[in-house]
C-alpha cells in the first residue's frame, strides 16, 4: 500500500484517488503495485455498484509515468519487464472488474495515466483536460497490451496518429475520436461524474455485468469468452432482479435492484 493512493467509498460509489498531486500524480511502481489490491477490495464489496478513478489537486488526473524513477527501474531489460508487469496488472485490474469503472479525467491525461484511463470502461472530462501519450518523444517503445487497448477502443487510425504524432488533445478533440464520452465545464465536472454513478446504481448489477462480458466477448471472439457472456445472460434471466424489474415496469415505479 502507499500513501500515493487513496480508497473512499461514498455511498454506492469507491473511488480511487491518485494522490500525487505535488507530481501530478505520476504514477510511481508503488501506485501501480498498489492499484489491483484497492480494485479488488471494491470488487469484494456488496455495495459497491461502480468505481471512479481520478487524481487529486485538481490539476492532473495523471501526468505519466514518473520518470524520475525510470534510472533505476527501467534502466535494464529485466528491470522494465518488471516494471512492465507491475502496470500490466494495474490496467487489468481495472479492465476486468466485474463493476463499471469510470475515469474521471480533470487535466493533464498522459502517458501512463492515459493507459489507466482508456483499461477504465468509460472516460469523462473537464473542459480543460488534454490527453497525451508521448511515447515517441521519448525514445519508448509502445507494447502490444497498450497499442492493443487502444486499437480496441478507439480503432486503428486513432490509435495510429495518437501513437505516431504524440500530439496532445485536448477535450473536445478528445471527445470527438471517441477518447472521452462526455466533456463538461470544470465548474459542472463533479455534478456530470455523480450523475454517471448515480444511474448505474439504479441499474441492474447483473445487467451490467453481462453487458461487460458480452463486450469482451465481442472484442475476443473467443468460445471461453463468449460462453461466459452467455452464462451471464442467462443469470439475468434467472435473477430476482429481473422479476422486480418486470414488476416495477407494471406498477410504474423505479425498481430495487439488488445484484440477486
Amino acid at each position: 500500500m502507499t500513501s500515493k493512493l487513496i480508497a473512499e467509498i461514498h455511498g454506492s460509489t469507491g473511488t480511487l484517488v491518485l494522490n500525487a498531486p505535488e507530481r501530478r500524480n505520476a504514477l510511481s511502481l508503488d501506485m501501480w503495485q498498489a492499484i489491483p489490491g484497492l480494485v479488488e477490495q471494491f470488487e469484494r464489496d456488496p455495495a459497491v455498484r461502480s468505481i471512479v478513478v481520478r487524481g487529486a489537486g485538481g490539476e492532473a488526473f495523471a501526468a505519466g509515468a514518473d520518470i524520475s524513477e525510470f534510472e533505476a527501474n527501467r534502466a535494464t531489460d529485466e528491470s522494465a519487464k518488471t516494471y512492465d508487469v507491475a502496470t500490466g496488472r494495474a490496467t487489468l485490474s481495472l479492465a476486468n472488474c466485474s463493476k463499471p469503472v469510470i475515469a474521471a479525467v480533470k487535466g493533464i491525461c498522459f502517458g501512463g495515466g492515459m493507459a489507466l484511463a482508456m483499461a477504465c470502461d468509460m472516460r469523462l472530462a473537464s473542459d480543460n483536460s488534454r490527453f497525451c501519450i508521448p511515447a515517441a518523444k521519448l525514445g519508448i517503445g509502445y507494447g502490444f497490451a497498450g497499442a492493443a487497448a487502444l486499437v480496441a477502443k478507439l480503432g486503428p487510425s486513432c490509435t495510429a496518429e495518437m501513437l505516431f504524432t504524440a500530439k496532445i488533445y485536448n477535450a473536445h478533440e478528445a471527445l470527438m475520436r471517441g477518447i472521452i464520452q462526455a466533456v463538461a465545464p470544470v465548474a459542472d465536472f463533479d455534478n456530470i461524474v455523480t450523475g454517471y454513478t448515480t444511474m448505474l446504481a439504479q441499474n441492474a448489477p447483473l445487467s451490467i455485468l453481462a453487458s461487460k462480458k458480452a463486450i469482451r466477448a465481442a472484442l475476443s471472439c473467443t468460445d471461453h469468452d463468449r460462453a461466459e457472456a452467455d452464462s451471464a445472460v442467462a443469470a439475468c434471466m434467472a435473477s430476482a432482479d429481473y422479476a422486480e424489474g418486470r414488476k416495477a415496469f407494471l406498477e410504474k415505479r423505479k425498481p430495487a435492484f439488488q445484484g440477486k
